[in-house]
């Protein structure tokens, strides 16, 4: 199948940074190139089954995400496959780590996705060293962190079929109503300044209260600090000690992808984690 028409323009959006943010060029390549492979699997995954409105309304009035991991019916050559090629672009990417991938058999990897899929938070939040010695359990597993990578076709392929049919007035819950994801970015919209979280595992989107936070769900006034031109704020939250990065898009006229976005903000992930705030 066809890559999607809007993954192609993440891909285009991926390159316009790199030329923008020069400094960020080996982060961008990584994510360019594990986003092609990702983007290329989802497109030969086939469409997940879709709750009847009955239980999906059940789910979002329980705070229940819609999506569990034997929905996905992932199949252990078709995982093992997207590892694989996902495995060469860590190697590529990081030649220095030591990815035992041959030692897994297809069918051990999906069960340590399913283990990815049960624990996995922010995954796809850009880690400093200062994190990386604390110890983030994907860092220590390189093989994990394979797994986890190439589980997200899976999950942005369940985002995008069941998203649409659901009514998501009914979700004032702080991680998503898809797969359970924890957000690691936001932005404010264009209209009325809503405030939409993107999940750090398969990219849905949804509405959460300006106020509060999605973490802890803490009502105290969450402290921002902005970005020198307004655009980003980051968010920070005294009683858990979470971060939140936040765009408005009041503030600019040019199409976001916020998948990109969330990377080229890497320096506000790097200050918070530098004052402790995180994982």
């Amino acid at each position: 199948m066809t890559m999607r028409e809007h993954d192609l323009q993440v891909l285009r959006a991926l390159t316009a940074a790199r030329e923008k943010h020069e400094e960020l060029g080996e982060l961008l390549d990584f994510y360019y190139d594990l986003f092609q492979v990702q983007f290329e699997a989802k497109a030969r995954l086939p469409e997940p089954e879709v709750r009847d409105e009955v239980a999906a309304r059940w789910r979002l009035d329980g705070g229940i995400p819609q999506l569990t991991f034997d929905q996905l019916g992932i199949a252990p050559a078709e995982l093992s496959g997207i590892v694989a090629e996902i495995t060469r672009v860590l190697q590529r990417h990081n030649p220095g780590w030591q990815i035992e991938q041959d030692t897994q058999s297809a069918e051990e990897q999906v069960e340590l996705a399913r283990e990815v899929f049960e624990t996995w938070d922010t995954l796809t939040t850009p880690r400093s060293e200062k994190s990386e010695e604390r110890g983030s359990p994907w860092v220590a597993h390189p093989a994990a962190l394979a797994v986890g990578f190439g589980l997200a076709p899976y999950l942005q392929r369940a985002a995008e079929a069941i998203l649409p049919s659901l009514d998501l007035t009914l979700w004032v819950q702080g991680y998503c109503p898809i797969c359970g994801g924890r957000p690691n970015f936001s932005l404010f919209e264009p209209e009325r300044g809503a405030r939409q979280l993107l999940c750090s595992r398969c990219n849905g989107m949804w509405t959460f209260s300006r106020v509060g936070c999605p973490f802890c769900k803490s009502r105290e006034k969450q402290s921002y600090y902005p970005s020198e031109d307004g655009v980003y704020r980051l968010y920070i939250c005294p009683d858990c000690h979470r971060y939140l990065k936040t765009m408005d898009l009041r503030e600019v006229a040019r199409k976001v992808f916020p998948t990109v976005e969330r990377l080229v903000t890497i320096g506000m992930d790097l200050a918070a984690q530098q004052e402790g705030y995180g994982d």
